[in-house]
């Protein structure tokens, strides 16, 4: 097959060194594009600001699928030139509520480009109920995972007596959930050093001063690869807080499972698709009590996370995950 990726950011790096800045891209385009070019597949990415100079190239447009990941522009008028210029399908990949706040800032685009698409790609089941009522029937709808990323990392859990490190890692518009978790999480300072890393890509800003919020030392760390490995493996735990708005509850499990991958304990919020991970991390409203139960429980907690391990290992490995690409992208080219 010839596949085109047509990412909202650019892969940068060289081999085994390349990455982006946003996690649509890694999970959803470069680690199952890489994973089908070594299956012998003709793949390419392309960031969007280079299309205006590969249009004008005729062989671009000679490819089997062009796959549309995040749009922060309206791809309609594009996407009515390639129907009319060669004979490719056209995928969009959905990975979030782009009908529902604070992603719906795109919902414009996206009631323009959908109707155009010739198949589209969920990151969940959920998340294809929620967008249903919007989707032509007619139109091939597929329900695609997130891959894992990175290496597996054995459970670590061995906090230091008195002292807590936490970590936080989100895009900065879901830094309001976090901050309206600082009251609860306070509450661990009564009987220890709390300290929070939050990393996250801010944007048109610097990084915040360090500072003490509720009691607890926040540490600012402006994301890249090299700075979340080491934050995971600084970190004694993972706390993700959220709420139940209507574009939280469709969100992947991705950061959940980032988390366990690297050998970390998670205490997360109950969104519906961290549920079947209970078993392996402490999923509930209440963060703190999770906190608490692992300081507790610091050999059952390892036990949770190798069994997590295991869990992502059978689901969301990249060989899994592209077997769903690969299948979903010769349906839809075959019509």
């Amino acid at each position: 097959m010839k596949i085109t990726w047509i990412n909202p950011a650019p892969i940068v790096g060289m081999d085994d060194d390349r990455t982006s800045d946003r996690a649509c891209v890694r999970l959803r385009s470069m680690l199952p594009g890489d994973e089908l070019r070594r299956r012998g597949h003709d793949v390419e990415q392309v960031f969007f600001h280079e299309l205006p100079e590969r249009l004008r190239d005729p062989l671009f447009l000679q490819r089997d699928v062009f796959v549309f990941g995040k749009a922060f522009t309206d791809f309609s008028p594009l996407i009515h030139d390639l129907h009319s210029r060669s004979c490719a399908k056209v995928l969009i990949d959905i990975c979030d509520n782009v009908f529902a706040p604070p992603e719906d800032g795109l919902k414009t685009f996206y009631s323009s480009m959908m109707p155009l698409a010739d198949a589209i790609v969920t990151s969940s089941d959920l998340l294809t109920a929620a967008l249903q009522n919007r989707l032509n029937p007619d139109v091939r709808i597929f329900s695609i995972p997130d891959a894992v990323e990175g290496l597996r990392v054995a459970p670590e859990f061995a906090p230091r007596s008195g002292s807590i490190q936490l970590l936080w890692f989100g895009y900065p518009n879901n830094l309001p959930l976090l901050q309206n978790e600082f009251k609860n999480l306070g509450k661990l300072t009564d009987n220890a050093e709390v300290n929070l890393t939050v990393v996250t890509a801010w944007q048109n800003q610097t990084a915040p001063s360090p500072a003490i919020i509720d009691g607890i030392r926040l540490r600012y760390r402006r994301w890249s690869p090299q700075v979340m490995k080491y934050a995971l493996k600084a970190c004694d735990i993972v706390v993700i807080p959220s709420d139940d708005g209507s574009a939280q509850v469709t969100k992947s499990a991705n950061r959940v499972i980032t988390a366990i991958w690297a050998g970390k304990f998670v205490s997360a919020y109950p969104l519906p698709s961290y549920q079947v991970f209970k078993p392996f991390a402490y999923i509930d409203r209440d963060l703190v009590a999770g906190i608490r139960w692992a300081l507790e429980n610091q050999d059952a907690v390892r036990e949770r996370i190798a069994a997590g391990q295991q869990y992502i290992q059978e689901n969301f490995a990249i060989q899994t995950v592209t077997d769903a690409w690969e299948r979903a992208l010769e349906r839809i080219i075959k019509g």
